[in-house]
């Protein structure tokens, strides 16, 4: 169906209530008929499903933390909440709270804006016919058989005020109250989550309320929402805008080409933090490896000062053990061009060792690559003895598995050395753009400090020059040429018999 198209529908002004209680898309098509395009994703719904659940509730205290992707329409689902709230509960006093008083101010006139618009007036009756309060802070008015007040407050501000008729709030909507450089400066962010805690939740309806917190999940230890997320008396919800499966979040919205580009454009100013903190809703997001993020070298085609072709090349895996969570194993193809190695491809997923030696031999033969690198530590070093095994027994021939030594050097030191090159006015090593993302993501969760990283791709690229040193020309290439869609070695249908 054409999102522009409109479509008439029957309803009576009953079903059309009723309609609006339970269907936030019918609910957000009555309220903003000029401003809804799309229907609102699954997780949206999940949202607004919780917040509506409890804001029905008759006693208790309801806190509910949630980090949405900025740019996804998070405010306007708040703004649609503040309007179901006045329309469809009891709640008596709705505070909005924002970073500063204008902005709760605005918010609150964006409310108001909706329950003057003719939808609404036509269905749920004029909301202004017993206005006592009407100013850009407080609106206090009797409707649908009760008195709401629904006021704006500035984060810092002195909430004690509102006690209005013995009414405290009852709902408390906290958008963005928190900025960036609030949570970024330790004592600034201090302040604000002492004021929210000692301030803003005890000036609270004692009997029942509702608070919202909803605010992006910035890369510093102030975040609030950092802590919301692991507190036990919060319940939370967050997600990124890039879902598990690679989808975006809201696709009718905005693509995952579209997101993606926005972090090409973090990355190029040199900050990808920034893009996984706030869009991707990262806890562990930052840039604490000292690198300048948009110096990092890109392999471009055509290559302006390499070779049209690598002179030689191998797979490089870096295994796990497996027993931790989120453990993964990283299988990248290395190409060199005039002896500057490139990060050509990979392969990253959870296998198991057999899947190890199947998707490390498929990305030899579709690149055309000899030599197959393990790391040389503990049991790892057994993984070439095996992969050599299972070559012999298939009657896999052109394939070397050989043990790549790490040195006296840490893996951190590595890393960083890599990175340093990756950066250099002129680059001793290269990413491909097919990987830059994956490379990109683990270079802004690297901290040098810290031994338990999740950094298998950077380690592969950090092996590229210790396995040049070591086995020098003996990585050599069957194939003459390696193109960007390259063909196997091998027949297009050959299939690994594992």
């Amino acid at each position: 169906m054409d999102p522009n198209e409109v479509q008439q529908v029957g309803l009576s002004r009953e079903q059309a209530i009723a309609a609006c209680k339970t269907d936030l898309n019918f609910f957000a098509s009555v309220c903003l008929p000029e401003v809804y395009r799309f229907p609102f994703p699954p997780i949206f719904h999940a949202v607004w499903q919780m917040l509506t659940d409890d804001a029905l509730k008759e006693s208790g205290q309801q806190r509910i933390a949630i980090g949405l992707p900025r740019g996804f329409g998070k405010t306007i689902l708040l703004k649609l909440y503040a309007v179901w709230l006045t329309l469809y509960t009891s709640r008596q006093f709705i505070l909005v709270v924002c970073n500063t008083q204008p902005l709760a101010s605005n918010f609150i006139a964006d409310c108001e804006d909706v329950l003057d618009s003719p939808n609404i007036k036509s269905l749920f009756g004029d909301w202004r016919l017993a206005m006592e309060m009407d100013n850009a802070v407080q609106k206090k008015f009797t409707f649908r058989g009760r008195s709401v007040t629904i006021a704006a407050l500035g984060n810092g501000g002195s909430p004690r005020g509102l006690n209005i008729k013995f009414v405290r709030p009852d709902a408390i909507i906290m958008d963005d109250m928190q900025s960036r450089e609030e949570a970024e400066s330790p004592v600034v962010a201090m302040q604000i989550l002492t004021w929210m805690l000692g301030t803003l939740m005890k000036a609270n309806n004692k009997f029942r309320c509702q608070f919202t917190f909803v605010g992006n999940m910035y890369p510093f230890e102030g975040s609030i929402l950092k802590k919301l997320k692991h507190n036990p008396a919060w319940y939370s919800f967050i997600c990124g805008a890039i879902l598990a499966d690679g989808q975006s979040i809201w696709p009718e919205l905005r693509s995952v080409e579209d997101i993606l580009e926005e972090l090409d454009n973090d990355t190029s100013m040199g900050h990808p933090e920034i893009f996984f903190s706030e869009v991707m809703n990262d806890e562990e997001a930052g840039n604490r490896a000292g690198i300048d993020m948009s110096k990092i070298g890109t392999y471009v085609e055509p290559p302006e000062h390499l070779p049209a072709f690598p002179e030689s090349g191998f797979i490089i895996i870096d295994p796990s053990v497996g027993k931790k969570k989120n453990d993964a194993v990283a299988i990248g193809a290395i190409l060199i061009f005039d002896g500057i190695p490139v990060l050509w491809d990979l392969r990253v997923g959870p296998f198991n060792p057999l899947e190890q030696i199947s998707k490390s031999i498929e990305l030899a033969m579709l690149y055309g690559i000899e030599s197959i690198l393990v790391e040389s530590v503990a049991y790892q070093a057994t993984l070439c003895f095996w992969l050599n095994y299972f070559m012999m027994q298939r009657g896999l021939q052109g394939f070397k598995a050989k043990e790549i030594y790490p040195g006296m050097a840490a893996k951190n030191s590595r890393i960083i050395s890599m990175l340093k090159d990756l950066t250099a006015p002129k680059p001793q090593c290269l990413v491909h753009p097919r990987v830059k993302t994956q490379f990109i993501y683990q270079v802004s969760h690297f901290n040098p400090a810290r031994t338990r990283n999740i950094d298998d791709i950077l380690d592969l690229l950090a092996y590229a020059r210790p396995a040049m040193v070591q086995y020098g020309a003996a990585l050599l290439l069957p194939l003459n040429a390696v193109q960007d869609q390259p063909k196997s070695a091998f027949a297009d249908d050959f299939v690994i018999p594992f």
